[in-house]
């Protein structure tokens, strides 16, 4: 705790590895909320992990029962919103229209009052001269209220409330304790107001918000925020747990797309706003996207390769990995240059200016209530997509990605400019905050971490490893022959890693996780082990939640169950099997992640970067979730287990290949 108090005192990052049991919550937290008090700043903790954020309350409610801290929990919009089938851009616009509603309300009073006025002058003094004001105002007066009507039927009835009313019983409601987004929700609820503006309203007053990463990897999002707190970065200490997360977090934030849908929909946008708006050349550019994006995804479909796509995105490669031609742009820039756009970005403004004009109808046709939503502007969403795909479609931090999928039987394609080193997101965010610890179990070598996410200031590097007592944790690799793709299905390994599993389950204490390098190997191996306690299959696209309750509810009643999944599924990292939820834990095989495109191009960008391209893009995510794995169990100094590692690359004979 004092060398982290020492580093955020003096604006540092501080890089924090401590394995399960270390107290990472706590010697992060602490120090920071004093920092934060001294210098006048604000703490904020951020997981992606539903189980951390609840550990994140418990630590919060133990420090505040001897300190007084006011404290946030912030959870997504619509999770608190009380109304059913609601979406972001209805809401902003509902939101919208209620202020408005104040507003109109206040000078519809003000309107009402002159009325009074003038009557009263008529009756009062028989002032014939004031009978055509009267009139006038009480024109007036009808068309306002007219307009009020309309406006009420498109605003937010529970954020009129909190705008009319005192809430300060909301208030010392919520900064008597450490309320959960559920907590808030059902106190809005039964009060008929909204949950989530009433934070808004007092989230400038906490010392301590808690939420997830994306309020904070988003930068709309956290614009947003801390508009609410009142703050800029350099008034934040950030707090990031399970940072070893961070950069793929921030890639899914960075990563644009545009699919053929909104293509076609911009089109028809185009075509029905062709009298009032200047349609240049987009309706020619977005037509020939349109048929590049179909051709070129009906060529790239090898022999029987259309039959697979179904509803979940496929990839079809428009660039090489390694080389990055894209393939689609050179195809896309010729054939526009046939039709006579010579200046493709310039008919991308063209898109916008129409795309920016129709989004203002859209959003007037909302607000006087002649839409019951407020309609999403494709033309606008296109052409965002088109100028960032021009600028950076040829960047090697960026590679272009052609995916289909089945909707309603049909095959449709989507552009992607998929994010490979997400600095853009993640440099701005650290370097400006004004202290940082990002913390993990597994965050190490901490030169990566800071080259991945483009740390530029002073950081503090701690590590400690695991203080539970030694008899109670067995740690062991085993020499069977290695799961290559060339070899996993050689009858004689399958025969070994089969015969290794039963009895690793004959022998175990309790319950036994296994974690394979993929879906494939868990569902073969599934079928192979024979034993005569239930054994459980994590499925790909499936939720896990009933079978790990099973699965957990066994163990607890002192039964035995084997829980099968695979190292890149949701069961490997963020989920506590402490005591008798889990004894033993086998990784079979190295795990390598799926060397497709997408990580042959973040390979490739690390390279060109940094060079050591295997290393930053899948030897050290590798080893990072073998260790995510294996802490799966022991996660207390009363608690014991086994964890085992399956594969001869383990063993200390082959240390120096695995890394």
């Amino acid at each position: 705790m004092d060398a982290i108090h020492e580093a955020l005192g003096k604006k540092k990052v501080v890089l924090f590895e401590g394995a399960c049991g270390t107290g990472k919550t706590l010697s992060a937290l602490a120090p920071a909320l004093h920092v934060a008090k001294q210098e006048k700043k604000t703490v904020v903790i951020a997981t992606n992990v539903h189980q951390q954020m609840a550990q994140f309350i418990e630590e919060a409610r133990e420090i505040r029962k001897k300190k007084d801290i006011k404290v946030v929990v912030l959870k997504g919009k619509m999770l608190m919103c009380p109304r059913p089938d609601m979406d972001y851009d209805t809401c902003s616009l509902l939101r919208d229209n209620t202020y408005k509603l104040i507003e109109q309300e206040k000078d519809f009073g003000q309107l009402k009052s002159d009325l009074k006025s003038v009557k009263d002058k008529i009756k009062k003094h028989g002032e014939s001269s004031l009978i055509e004001l009267q009139k006038d105002l009480s024109t007036e007066s009808d068309r306002y209220e007219n307009q009020i009507n309309d406006t009420k039927k498109n605003s937010c009835s529970q954020l009129l409330g909190i705008l009319k009313t005192d809430t300060d019983e909301f208030r010392t409601w919520l900064f008597s304790g450490v309320r959960t987004p559920e907590d808030v929700a059902d106190w809005a609820l039964s009060n008929n107001t909204c949950g989530y503006e009433l934070l808004k309203r007092y989230m400038k007053e906490a010392d301590l918000l808690i939420c997830n990463y994306h309020h904070f990897l988003n930068e709309d999002i956290r614009t947003n925020v801390l508009g609410w707190m009142d703050k800029s970065l350099s008034d934040v200490i950030t707090i990031f747990d399970e940072a070893h997360n961070i950069e793929s977090a921030a890639r899914s934030h960075s990563s644009i797309t545009l699919s053929e849908l909104t293509i076609k929909k911009a089109l028809d946008e185009i075509e029905a706003n062709m009298d009032s708006v200047p349609a240049h050349d987009v309706e020619t550019f977005l037509r020939i996207l349109l048929e590049t994006i179909k051709s070129t995804y009906n060529i790239r479909f090898k022999f029987g390769e259309r039959e697979k796509v179904g509803n979940h995105w496929y990839d079809l490669r428009i660039a090489d990995p390694e080389e990055r031609v894209d393939m689609f742009r050179n195809k896309l820039m010729k054939e526009l240059e046939k039709a006579g756009i010579k200046k493709p970005e310039e008919t991308i403004e063209n898109i916008r200016s129409i795309g920016l004009s129709i989004d203002a109808f859209y959003e007037k046709q909302f607000t006087e209530g002649k839409s019951p939503v407020k309609k999403i502007c494709n033309s606008l969403n296109a052409a965002i997509f088109l100028s960032g795909y021009f600028k950076l479609s040829n960047n090697w931090n960026y590679y272009p990605i052609l995916s289909v999928r089945r909707y309603n039987n049909e095959i449709y394609g989507r552009l992607e400019l998929f994010t490979c080193i997400p600095k853009n997101v993640t440099a701005p965010l650290f370097n400006s905050a004004y202290a940082a610890v990002l913390m993990s179990a597994t965050l190490a070598p901490f030169d990566t971490v800071k080259a991945t996410l483009g740390l530029d200031r002073e950081t503090v590097d701690l590590a400690y490893g695991i203080t539970f007592p030694e008899e109670k944790r067995l740690t062991i690799s085993v020499s069977v022959p290695p799961l290559f793709a060339k070899n996993r299905d050689n009858p004689h390994t399958k025969e070994i890693i089969t015969q290794v599993l039963n009895d690793i389950i004959e022998q175990s204490d309790g319950n036994v996780l296994v974690f394979f390098p993929s879906f494939y190997e868990a569902a073969q191996y599934k079928d192979r082990i024979d034993c005569d306690v239930p054994v459980y299959l994590d499925k790909v696209g499936e939720s896990s939640q009933e079978i790990r309750e099973e699965f957990f509810e066994l163990g607890e009643k002192g039964k035995k169950a084997v829980l099968i999944s695979y190292m890149w599924g949701t069961l490997s990292e963020g989920v506590d099997y402490n005591n008798s939820r889990g004894r033993t834990v086998v990784i079979v095989g190295v795990g390598y992640p799926a060397l497709n495109d997408r990580t042959r191009a973040v390979e490739a960008a690390y390279e060109a970067e940094f060079g050591n391209g295997w290393d930053y893009a899948i030897q050290i995510p590798t080893i990072r979730k073998v260790r995510q794995a294996l802490g799966r169990v022991v996660r207390s100094p009363d608690d014991y287990g086994a964890r085992i590692l399956l594969d001869e690359r383990y063993t200390s004979s082959s240390v120096k290949k695995l890394g």
